[in-house]
């Protein structure tokens, strides 16, 4: 080995070393940073849906509701099968979107009575709509006691605004008796039931939208189930 590479090497190996090192502690680094996420218990957030899929759930549950109103000169016998494929895709949409049972959610809804659903497909027709605080805006911006009042209204029930308000004005309702339509409330917020204890659609304060939503499990004792039907 000539002298020249021989004067070469400490540093080429120091080099090495120093690479070595520095791999060593990015490796180590990563590793407690992925620990530390998957071990982080998991916040109650709202499920992230694609522009283009609110959409659809939003223009489609809009048509369902208005089928819905037209039919009331239809015999009762007929009235269960008014939009029901529609209803039964958004059903399905909702359920995988949320990790629901579709089955259940189908039966649910196609079971619910009319003003019920009128009030459930008008609610979900606002699935988009910005939030703004003290807003009452159909389909331009809402905020959480305009949207449950937006949406009994199209039903044919007037309810007041105001959060409070709405729940102690209805009627209290058991977690398990449950249907679509109820009003899900706990101090601040009021938010809408899809007739499944944890699913509901809600206009959320922040710079959000009127949002389809699971309530994580360790929420729903803190949560109050009322029905604004007396």
């Amino acid at each position: 080995m000539s002298p020249k590479n021989l004067g070469r090497m400490p540093l080429s190996l120091s080099s090495h070393k120093l690479r070595t090192c520095v791999r060593s502690l990015v490796a180590a680094a990563l590793m407690v940073a992925f620990l530390v996420v998957v071990s982080a218990p998991s916040p109650a957030r709202a499920i992230p849906v694609a522009e283009r899929t609110a959409a659809f759930i939003a223009s489609t549950s809009r048509h369902i509701a208005l089928e819905l109103r037209r039919s009331h000169n239809v015999p009762e016998v007929e009235r269960q099968g008014v939009a029901e494929r529609q209803i039964n895709e958004v059903a399905s949409l909702v359920a995988y979107l949320l990790d629901a049972d579709a089955n259940q959610l189908r039966t649910v809804w196609t079971a619910a009575p009319m003003p019920r659903k009128i009030a459930l497909f008008s609610a979900l027709s606002q699935v988009g709509v910005p939030y703004r605080t003290n807003a009452d805006a159909p389909f331009i911006a809402l905020d959480c006691s305009a949207l449950t009042k937006f949406a009994w209204a199209q039903a044919g029930v007037p309810i007041e605004r105001g959060s409070q308000y709405q729940y102690a004005q209805a009627e209290r309702v058991m977690r398990d008796e449950v249907q679509v339509g109820d009003l899900v409330w706990y101090p601040g917020h009021i938010m809408f039931s899809l007739g499944v204890p944890e699913l509901i659609v809600h206009a959320r304060s922040g710079q959000r939208s009127v949002e389809i939503h699971r309530i994580d499990s360790t929420r729903l004792p803190w949560m109050r189930w009322v029905s604004p039907l007396r």
